[in-house]
């Protein structure tokens, strides 16, 4: 007889409970929760498989696609910066970085080993020291070497190392190749740096580099974490020139991160950045800048500014600021007790005074405010104004030559040459400073010149508009009302609310000089690539006739007359070897004396020469300096040097 294996079974758990063997009880039950279990796991699993394949199988495609190669930088090499005459002011120099690799201290996972990354970093920190950490990167300061690195990675596969520190020197590197295992994936990396040759006396000009920042990065999508950027001067301002392009090493990775490469191989070559040739000349540019350094410490100046342009296009040949500081101290970055210093030094060397130092220019101002006087028709060649010590005006305010002094009858020239205010005060009050404004806005007064520089400041136009906003905005102690008499008389002797800065000035006399062209400045002549092509940097004009010849031709006599003419007051300049056209300014700030004098003034002098066949513009400011006749005895040096050099013929 066949038994069915239904009754087979049957037949044994009715034995089992018959014998009462309770071993064999159990068993069964566990055949039961076992089945039970398979089933649950089986269906887990199939619930799984399904989640991966139907939810998050787009996801996890795209990954694995996306996780099949990583990319790194092969740096480029940044072009190198020469003057006007082909000699080098900034090149690279071997550096040694510190970097960590992220490789070994990722777990089977993908994952990052935060504590095993942490007591790495807590060794090489004490190697280094405050070698690193009193180093400010980009605004950022880090407590420690983990707080940067964290900071910093982001958990992406594609990041596969990291600077730690910039620029460290060979003690500090032998320190750490000894400890050799005990710093695994630290690495010293030679890579390279700049270096400013003539540091103070082109501080403003170059600018200096620094590590990028995120906002580098995004901007410069070439750039990768650790490589440098300028910050500031041309280093910035020609960023994308200068930086070249970096080229990219590829490596195999699994969807961890892990190199599954034996080698990376180059996908493409780094390509250099163009090397920069500025119109200064380093020898004019150390001229001015010792002249200038002199002068500070002679007339106990502040500080001080100096320009000298080329009037037909606009190419610098020197601008320098004074104090300055060496910038090699923020390559690879500053530490913050020297920042600070430089932050407390009373000489604000920070401060690029030929571009930023917003000043009233006094007398200089003149200039300007004839040409737009004679180009409107609200004076001539023949209009005469008697000049008087001075007088008072309606509101009882008083108004007067510079130190009381007293011309008679003058015409426009002769109001130039002996720099009358009561001239310029009567010209005004006779016309309206809502016509003069806009010749004063053609030569460019408040407005930023677009110097190849950053850090420009746009200075300040004289008018109704722009003083009720300052005493409703940040001098409330102006009175909210523009005074027909006092504010325009005080605004077109330049002083007021009006504010230049050196390198306008420079500009606005190079408008006078070359027949009323205002032109763009720039300090950057060409560029070259690596295969030697070069690449002029042509000069850009704002504005053309902007002014009538007949009134510039008049404005130009006035200036040539103060320097050579027999009641001129720049006599100082009639000595230098060439024809001279100038007018100074002494502006007057701070506090008035008893005998209603003030006893502090800027000393400004600007002008531009040859006279027959203009050449040249300059201006150059003492701030603080004392009187006029100080600066003109520093450009006097100065041209008389030019001449002497062949730079004028």
């Amino acid at each position: 007889k066949v038994i069915s294996p239904s009754n087979v079974r049957k037949r044994v758990i009715a034995k089992v409970v018959k014998n009462g063997n309770s071993d064999i009880k159990i068993s069964g039950w566990n055949f039961i929760y076992a089945f039970l279990m398979f089933g649950l796991v089986f269906s887990s699993l199939v619930f799984s498989i399904a989640r991966l394949q139907i939810v998050e199988g787009e996801q996890m495609l795209e990954r694995s696609e996306q996780n099949k190669v990583r990319k790194t930088s092969v740096k480029a090499f940044r072009g190198v910066i020469f003057d006007s005459k082909g000699e080098k002011l900034v090149e690279n120099v071997p550096s040694m970085n510190v970097y960590i690799s992220l490789e070994p201290f990722l777990q089977k996972d993908g994952s990052l080993d935060n504590g095993k990354v942490e007591k790495e970093l807590d060794t090489l920190g004490g190697i280094l020291g405050e070698s690193w950490e009193s180093k400010e990167k980009d605004g950022t300061q880090y407590s420690n070497l983990s707080e940067r690195f964290f900071t910093i990675y982001d958990g992406s596969p594609y990041i596969n190392k990291i600077l730690l520190a910039s620029d460290i020197d060979n003690e500090l590197a032998i320190k750490i190749k000894a400890k050799g295992d005990d710093l695994e994936g630290i690495s010293i990396d030679n890579d390279s740096k700049r270096r400013y040759i003539y540091s103070d006396m082109f501080t403003h000009i170059l600018g200096y580099t620094g590590e990028a920042s995120e906002k580098d990065l995004e901007k410069y999508q070439s750039l990768s974490s650790g490589d440098s950027v300028g910050k500031s001067g041309v280093e910035r301002y020609y960023e994308e020139k200068l930086q070249g392009t970096n080229g990219v090493l590829v490596e195999e990775i699994d969807v961890f991160g892990r190199s599954v490469t034996k080698e990376p191989y180059l996908l493409t070559e780094a390509v250099s950045g163009q090397n920069l040739y500025l119109s200064i000349d380093k020898d004019v540019q150390k001229k001015l800048y010792d002249l200038l350094k002199s002068a500070v410490k002679k007339y106990s100046a502040a500080g001080g500014a100096g320009v000298i342009q080329d009037v037909n296009t606009g190419e610098i040949l020197a601008i320098v600021s004074y104090p300055s500081y060496d910038n090699n101290l923020f390559v690879g970055g500053i530490s913050q007790s020297k920042y600070n210093a430089l932050l407390k030094d009373k000489g604000n060397p920070l401060l690029d005074r030929a571009l930023s130092a917003q000043i009233p220019p006094g007398s200089t101002f003149k200039t300007v405010v004839a040409a737009g006087g004679l180009d409107s028709g609200a004076i001539t060649s023949s209009t005469r104004y008697i000049s008087k010590s001075g007088y008072t005006f309606s509101n009882g305010a008083p108004f007067q030559e510079f130190r009381n002094g007293s011309y008679g009858s003058l015409n426009v020239v002769q109001a130039l040459t002996v720099s009358s205010n009561i001239f310029f005060c009567e010209m005004i009050r006779d016309w309206r400073m809502s016509e003069l404004v806009p010749y004063l806005q053609a030569f460019g007064i408040g407005e930023y010149t677009g110097i190849d520089i950053p850090g420009e400041a746009p200075g300040r136009l004289p008018s109704p508009e722009n003083k009720i906003k300052l005493a409703q905005t940040t001098s409330p102690w102006l009175e909210p009302v523009w005074y027909p008499e006092g504010d325009s008389c005080n605004s077109v002797i330049g002083q007021g609310i009006t504010l230049v800065t050196p390198i306008q000035m420079s500009n606005w006399m190079a408008t006078i000089a070359n027949g009323g062209k205002v032109l763009v400045p720039h300090v950057a002549k060409k560029f070259v690539d690596e295969d030697g092509f070069e690449y002029p940097v042509e000069y850009s004009v704002v504005r053309e006739n902007i002014i009538s010849k007949s009134a510039l031709d008049l404005v130009k006599k006035g200036m040539w007359e103060t320097v050579n003419g027999s009641r001129g007051i720049v006599h100082a300049l009639s000595n230098t070897g060439t024809s001279v056209a100038a007018k100074t300014g002494t502006a007057e700030f701070g506090k008035v004396n008893e005998k209603g004098i003030y006893e502090d003034t800027h000393a400004w002098v600007g002008g531009f020469f040859p006279y027959e066949n203009p050449k040249y513009s300059f201006s150059l400011l003492l701030e603080d300096g004392g009187m006029s006749s100080n600066s003109t005895a520093v450009m006097r040096e100065m041209i008389t040097w030019l001449v002497q050099k062949g730079y004028v013929k």
